[in-house]
């Protein structure tokens, strides 16, 4: 089954989410991607960088991100 991960500002992510981010946001830089800055702003030392703005809309508008893996039909 697919494990997906969905990340918004200022989600307090448990220690298996922070841990999935962290290996993914180090796969895109190794990788070259741009991505990489976008999922290391989710991660907990850099929760400061959020504006208020951005903290209210949250979960419901964004900015968000979903990462993941579709291991496909089961």
């Amino acid at each position: 089954m697919a494990e997906v991960t969905v990340l918004w500002a200022g989600k307090h992510l448990n220690a298996a989410e922070e841990a999935t981010a962290r290996h993914a946001a180090a796969l895109m830089r190794r990788l070259g991607s741009d991505t990489a800055d976008h999922l290391e702003r989710f991660l907990p030392e850099r929760a400061s960088e959020w504006t208020p703005d951005e903290l209210e809309l949250g979960a419901h508008v964004g900015p968000w991100m979903t990462f993941g893996a579709d291991a496909g039909p089961a």
